[in-house]
């Protein structure tokens, strides 16, 4: 499967690990050429794997390998980078599978009405924390 991810913070650089050490074929995005090195040496060097670019720009995501990609992750810390982002790779590329980190619960609920698998770390850390307490 071929992964490109917009992101390489801790969530973005995990998720690029865990799917790379799967086997699967993994292109990472990130304006900060330093949050590369959140990435294993292995993955770092291989050739197309990292671009420091923005994935709000249509010419940074061709050159990350959008064509073609099976999946597309934005998981940014701004919601409006993500969606903006999930957007374009849906409607102009049409990558078929989207998830988008977004932290707004209000704004999770309308992106996943618009077909975006939308995913929350507010809402996953409030139910941990909750189970946690025992309430």
């Amino acid at each position: 499967m071929k992964v490109v991810i917009m992101g390489c913070g801790r969530i973005g650089a995990e998720v690029a690990t865990r799917l790379w050490r799967d086997g699967h074929q993994v292109a990472v995005l990130d304006v900060e050429p330093e949050s590369f090195y959140r990435l294993p040496q292995g993955l770092r060097e291989m050739d197309g794997a990292t671009l420091v670019g923005n994935g709000m720009l249509e010419d940074d995501l061709m050159s990350v390998g959008i064509r073609g990609a099976d999946v597309f992750v934005a998981v940014t810390a701004s919601d409006s980078r993500n969606t903006l982002a999930a957007q374009k790779a849906r409607h102009v590329f049409q990558v078929p599978r989207i998830v988008c980190r977004v932290g707004d619960l209000a704004r999770k609920e309308m992106y996943q009405k618009l077909g975006l698998t939308a995913v929350s770390p507010t809402d996953v850390t409030s139910v941990l924390i909750v189970d946690a307490v025992g309430a």
